[in-house]
């Protein structure tokens, strides 16, 4: 006998059912249908209940006597030394950058290099990429602020920026053009 009887409305569609499957599945269902049936005793349920019940008591007191106390020295540790209690987030190490493009224009000196130093870059030379005969050009990312710089003409000759609208003395005997970089709108 299986599942169903066979007088019920359900080995009907049962029966359908099992046609349409293949004969792996069919083998399956058979072997099944054969297995014993076991009775289960009278207070399985209450036995199966209090054991879980049980289990659950156990994994509570283990929380309470090993993972309290352990937390507890873990937040010692982060607040007596110097380990960061919450992760540091770099969004974008061009936050704030504005792009600020620099020309030198000089056609009647022709020169052959150009480069351009300021505060902006701890007064090392950048070099500029020469565009057209006599203009160069450089285009760098600066926070905004206030910055000193100046043009260096074949290595040789320190020329402030003429196209700037303020110039500084350097104290050397020099002068250097100063760029104010505002915080407003972006690149």
């Amino acid at each position: 006998m299986g599942i169903w009887s066979e007088t019920s409305e359900g080995a009907h569609t049962y029966k359908k059912l099992v046609n349409t499957m293949d004969r792996k599945e069919q083998k399956l269902v058979c072997y099944l249908e054969n297995l014993p049936r076991l009775q289960v005793y009278e207070g399985f349920a209450e036995r199966v209940m209090g054991e879980i019940e049980r289990r659950n008591r156990f994994i509570f007191k283990v929380k309470r006597w090993v993972v309290v106390p352990l937390a507890g020295v873990f937040l010692a540790v982060m607040l007596l030394t110097n380990l960061p209690i919450a992760p540091r987030f770099e969004i974008s190490s061009y936050l704030g950058y504005r792009k600020i493009e620099l020309v030198f224009y000089a056609p009647s000196q022709n020169p052959k290099t150009v480069a351009v130093a300021g505060d902006f870059s701890d007064w090392n030379y950048l070099s500029m990429a020469r565009v057209k005969e006599g203009c160069w050009k450089i285009t760098i990312r600066l926070r905004p602020g206030k910055y000193q710089y100046g043009f260096l003409v074949d290595g040789k000759e320190w020329v402030p920026d003429p196209s700037a609208a303020r110039q500084i003395a350097d104290g050397f005997g020099n002068v250097n053009s100063v760029l104010v970089v505002d915080g407003v709108n972006g690149e």
